[in-house]
């Protein structure tokens, strides 16, 4: 997903470094959609033009594109796609449905100007079937270490098979982060202390089970088990991803409830609202 500004130079060097590190992508498909905050305005502007808007910003793209992705080492085609939607979000959604794409890439701006709102709302979309990734303009290229965070639920596995295949080089190393927090209305009632051990207790034999269900090449991955005190699950899930130089965070889109994310006040929504610079990758 492209806007026309710096933050295009910083997607397309990720978008090459994921067809160098995941050799199963066939195909980069750099999008932008035209959308005016004014269009009748906007309207009567385009009329001066010689050719098409549309025309003028793929071949923008395309030229832009071959810089990364003209050469014999690269792995991966490319093609440019503009569209003219009223909300960017259903367009990216729609135009993935359309053509099977299974990863959207889109950028988080740290110290550019922007928003970056549109990744949010593509996740919150019903329609929308893929995985989704946001990257800032400062992300690391490398997939050396990765997090995944976990609650034992089946998309827990899907990150997990994922992180997988991305692991690349020799240092390579996945680590599993299972948070576990006391709910706040218990606090007047039960001490802490007490109960924070049997939960960290239930946490690890909870772990163990999961791990038994997964696939032999995953089962060896270690896992923290975390406790969150008084912070939110996503807090704590980045300040362990600081700390430890994470490249990488990789999260399912729903929960042991069943529920999508978006309905719950998702951790992955809130990881996204955070400025820093480790790209999140979420799973559907």
């Amino acid at each position: 997903c492209l806007d026309l500004t710096e933050m295009d130079q910083a997607l397309m060097r990720y978008a090459r470094h994921l067809c160098e590190v995941l050799n199963t992508i066939e195909e980069a498909v750099f999008v932008h959609n035209i959308k005016f905050d004014y269009p009748e305005e906007a309207e009567s502007l385009m009329e001066e033009l010689d050719r098409p808007l549309s025309e003028l910003i793929s071949e923008e793209i395309n030229e832009k594109a071959r810089q990364h992705f003209e050469s014999e080492s690269t792995p991966a085609s490319w093609s440019v796609e503009v569209t003219n939607e009223a909300y960017t979000a259903q367009a990216l959604a729609g135009l993935a449905s359309q053509k099977n794409i299974g990863l959207v890439v889109c950028g988080k701006k740290i110290s550019y100007r922007g928003t970056g709102r549109v990744a949010e709302k593509i996740l919150r979309l019903s329609s929308f079937k893929g995985d989704l990734l946001t990257v800032p303009e400062t992300a690391p290229h490398r997939m050396e270490r990765l997090l995944v965070p976990v609650d034992f639920s089946p998309h827990s596995v899907k990150a997990l098979a994922l992180a997988n295949k991305i692991a690349s080089g020799p240092a390579a190393k996945i680590t599993c982060q299972h948070v576990y927090t006391i709910p706040m209305h218990y606090f007047p009632f039960i001490p802490v202390q007490g109960f924070r051990k049997s939960m960290e207790e239930q946490a690890r034999k909870d772990f163990d089970k999961f791990r038994k269900e997964l696939p032999e090449e995953l089962r060896g991955i270690p896992c923290e088990f975390t406790y969150s005190k008084d912070r939110t699950i996503a807090q704590t899930v980045y300040d362990f991803a600081i700390n430890n130089n994470e490249d990488l965070i990789i999260i399912g889109s729903r929960g042991r409830s069943g529920l999508p994310a978006a309905l719950l006040g998702s951790t992955a929504i809130q990881l996204m609202q955070f400025d820093f610079h480790v790209p999140l990758l979420v799973v559907r």
